[in-house]
């Protein structure tokens, strides 16, 4: 080796000592280092030295039912909901059983999906009305209450949408024998097997999905990373769909860490759109496509793979800077719209109880907002991400309200959530007239009908407020309905939520929400065989369960199946009250 050669090698070794240490990295990988800032791209040699990159990517997922089920071969019904949370409630606080998955909805409209509204009768029997007039005939014809949409599913003519069918089985109001009823009841599955009697199957319903299937993706493939992009010039926008229609927005950040800007939105889903480049050197520059269908945003987004260049035009450099207020990394990614709202809108309820599906996981907060019939809608408060229930304690008795909810992520919001009513309830009326009824003197008959306001007492037509009703496989009605013509005394203690009956020397005391009653101070089960018969408010009436209070009061009982008919009739003595029988 020749002095000439020894002297280059002792210049490049000391080139090498002398070079800065992200240099020595680049040489050696050794170990770690923080990225540094690139300022010039034309000047980029080694991809190490960019700041590593994800892409941000975002689908719309069909969301599972969950199914669960209360009560025994006779008296079992079905719940169903689309949030989990509820779902784990009713299994773990409940004890109801964990009854597998109904099938997949998608949770937001797509151009191909018809609205899915779940009803609801008595509190058990659950129904998917299929569609705007399916609602409407149910509340019509067979009182069903809205409890708001459910999801979204596919018509059955539409083969080309949803991979699986959602069949319903139905079990009917069956009358075993007196205040002996199976409750009505139905059942949906994405399988036909068979269920067994008393269910009657009834066919495929509508189409929806077998799982978590992906139902629409937007994916960017123009400029999608590695471009070198000139500014001042016009490219092409490119993205693909998984199926068309529905709005696009586009956006663009030329340093994630200074913002965001929009590129255009509200667009046709045509697949292109020509962009002028700014013109300002960047080696960080991201195109964003975001997909909307009617104005609901449910993240559906995705962002160039990686970073794309930007070379500055023939103009002079400007420095890049937003010339709209800059947004937030996180703050574009609008969250998904929660669903299923539901109002804890059952009989013993003091303070409306919200529950909804969390369709998102990018949420800061969820606004819930109120009106009063009749009224517009506020924000009544905000609830913490990921929190999916709230207890409105400002609510007033005697006023229907309204809720909606919908997520927010900084400064952009998704739609709203479906609506849910919800009432609070006045303490009940047990005594609007004859404080102190007078014992009859002779026998007394009454004749009462399920689910009808008018009823006969010694062959006088009477009416009620509040009709009997079938719940938990028992008769349910108004204490005082029952109570006046017998002469019995009916007092209501509000901070107990107690109720007593007195006639002669019987004293019956029942709790609301309590399966054991008091007679004559003994503790006695309402129904040995069925924990959930218990008394209850509806819309300000005490229901008690009427077998129990008849008899225990010394009547006898007649059930007639046709007509749904109770006939009560009292010899018009104070006869000590008869045994429970079995069931």
């Amino acid at each position: 080796m020749n002095k000439k050669t020894n002297r280059l090698l002792i210049v490049i070794l000391a080139i090498l000592l002398c070079l800065p240490a992200q240099t020595a990295f680049a040489l050696t990988v050794i170990q770690p280092i923080e990225p540094i800032e690139i300022t010039n791209p034309d000047l980029i040699t080694d991809p190490i030295l960019i700041t590593p990159y994800q892409s941000g990517h975002g689908t719309i997922k069909a969301v599972p039912i969950y199914r669960s089920y209360r009560g025994g071969e006779r008296y079992g019904v079905h719940y169903y909901t689309m949030n989990q949370s509820n779902h784990d409630q009713l299994v773990n606080v409940y004890g109801l059983s964990d009854d597998g998955i109904a099938g997949y909805l998608s949770p937001v409209p797509l151009p191909y999906t018809t609205a899915l509204w779940h009803m609801q009768k008595s509190g058990t029997d659950s129904y998917f009305a299929f569609g705007q007039a399916d609602r409407e005939y149910v509340i019509g014809t067979y009182n069903f209450v809205d409890c708001g949409i459910l999801g979204y599913a596919v018509p059955l003519s539409d083969t080309s949408h949803g991979n699986a069918q959602m069949h319903s089985w139905y079990k009917g109001d069956v009358q075993v024998s007196e205040f002996d009823v199976w409750n009505a009841d139905h059942y949906y599955h994405q399988q036909v097997y068979y269920i067994g009697s008393p269910y009657t199957y009834e066919g495929p319903r509508f189409r929806i999905w077998s799982g978590e299937n992906v139902l629409q993706e937007i994916n960017v493939t123009y400029p999608n990373g590695g471009e070198i992009l000139t500014g001042g010039t016009t490219v092409d926008v490119k993205w693909k769909t998984l199926i068309p229609g529905g709005k696009i927005s586009l956006y663009y950040t030329l340093n994630p860490s200074d913002g965001w800007a929009k590129i255009a939105d509200n667009l046709e889903n045509t697949g292109s759109y020509s962009w002028t480049v700014p013109n300002s050197a960047t080696s960080k520059a991201i195109v964003e496509a975001r997909w909307t269908y009617n104005g609901i945003d449910a993240n559906c987004y995705d962002q160039s793979d990686k970073y794309v260049t930007v070379k500055a035009g023939t103009t002079s450099i400007i420095n890049w800077k937003l010339t709209v207020k800059p947004i937030a990394w996180t703050a574009l990614m609008a969250p998904a719209a929660p669903t299923a709202l539901a109002a804890g809108s059952d009989s013993i309820q003091v303070q409306p109880m919200l529950f909804w599906s969390d369709n998102s996981s990018n949420e800061t907060a969820f606004v819930i907002e109120r009106k009063a019939e009749g009224g517009s809608y506020a924000q009544l408060t905000q609830a913490n991400p990921g929190q999916t229930s709230f207890v409105d304690t400002r609510a007033l008795k005697g006023i229907r309200y309204y809720y909606r909810v919908k997520a927010i992520n900084g400064q952009v919001s998704s739609g709203y959530s479906n609506e849910a009513a919800a009432a609070v309830y006045e303490e009940p009326l047990l005594l609007q007239a004859d404080p102190d009824p007078v014992a009859p003197s002779g026998a007394v008959m009454m004749q009462f009908v399920l689910n009808n306001s008018t009823y006969l007492v010694n062959g006088e037509t009477r009416t009620m407020d509040v009709s009997p009703v079938s719940l938990n496989g028992r008769t349910m009605m108004p204490v005082r309905f029952v109570a006046d013509p017998l002469g019995a005394i009916t007092k209501w203690d509000p901070d107990d939520k107690k109720v007593t009956v007195t006639m002669g020397s019987k004293v019956l005391e029942l709790w609301i929400g309590n399966p054991v009653a008091k007679i004559n101070g003994v503790n006695t089960p309402i129904d040995p065989s069925n924990a959930n018969v218990m008394p209850i408010i509806i819309s300000s009436r005490t229901m008690l369960p009427m077998r129990f209070v008849t008899e225990a009061l010394g009547c006898t009982v007649e059930w007639i199946p046709e007509g749904s008919i109770i006939k009560v009739h009292f010899e018009g003595n104070y006869l000590d009250p008869q045994p429970e029988p079995p069931m």
